[in-house]
């Protein structure tokens, strides 16, 4: 049971860190990111880290995001600046980022025997 919950709370903090680096909206991004952090608070619970559990929910996902959606929506982020870059260099930035964490993994696995 404990597997399949780690499992759980790995891909939903997994799929909310895409979605932050992915969200429309910085606001979207900031809900992604919550969901992100209370997942790796279920994840210090499965690990029987219960404080570390309750500073990662009060400080983090309470206080931290608070003031990060408070600067959100004084900066007023109008223009969407991932409108200027071509479709072209959106798709080789990401295979360089994917091919280089590809490598990191592989070169990881490989000295670990």
């Amino acid at each position: 049971m404990t597997d399949v919950l780690f499992i759980l709370f790995a891909v939903v903090a997994v799929g909310g860190g895409v979605g932050v680096v992915t969200g429309r909206s910085p606001v979207a991004s900031l809900l992604f990111m919550v969901a992100t952090l209370a997942s790796l608070a279920g994840i210090y619970v499965l690990f029987e880290a219960h404080f570390l559990a309750a500073i990662q929910v009060l400080v983090y996902a309470g206080a931290i995001m608070v003031l990060f959606l408070f600067v959100i929506m004084l900066l007023n982020l109008g223009h969407d600046y991932r409108a200027d870059l071509k479709y072209g260099s959106w798709f080789l930035l990401s295979l360089v980022v994917v091919g280089l964490t590809a490598g990191v993994l592989v070169q990881g696995l490989l000295d670990t025997g």
